[in-house]
């Protein structure tokens, strides 16, 4: 799975990857793990993937199939709208969730957050 930059109110992208406005992982194989209700899952994770533009936008994620001929892209969804902060403007790291807390249990490297931790 690939993760790309749209706009927040349409399906256009925004920044196509040679924009470098992602940083860090935005491509994810397909993890086995157990959801919070201990049921088999397939998940794609994206542990320390990170939007170097302030403002608002989605994250279109595409599934592509590897074939002998190259890569055929399958289905893409989009994320909810989402906002970007500047450094100053940021309001603080949230909480992990009982989810990521059992994806990383279950051995995926997922960067944990103890407690949040707010701006005053």
């Amino acid at each position: 799975m690939c993760a790309n930059l749209v706009h927040p109110d349409d399906d256009n992208e925004i920044y196509t990857p040679t924009h470098n406005a992602l940083s860090g992982q935005i491509v994810s194989s397909m993890y086995k793990l157990k959801d919070i209700n201990d049921l088999d899952g397939a998940f794609f994770i994206f542990g320390d993937l990170s939007v170097k533009v302030e403002g608002c936008f989605r994250l279109k994620l595409s599934l592509f199939e590897i074939t002998l001929t190259g890569a055929v892209c399958l289905n893409s969804i989009f994320t909810d709208p989402f906002i970007v902060y500047s450094a100053k403007k940021f309001p603080g790291v949230l909480e992990s969730t009982f989810l990521s807390r059992s994806f990383s249990d279950q051995g995926a490297r997922i960067r944990l957050r103890k407690e949040s931790r707010v701006q005053a």
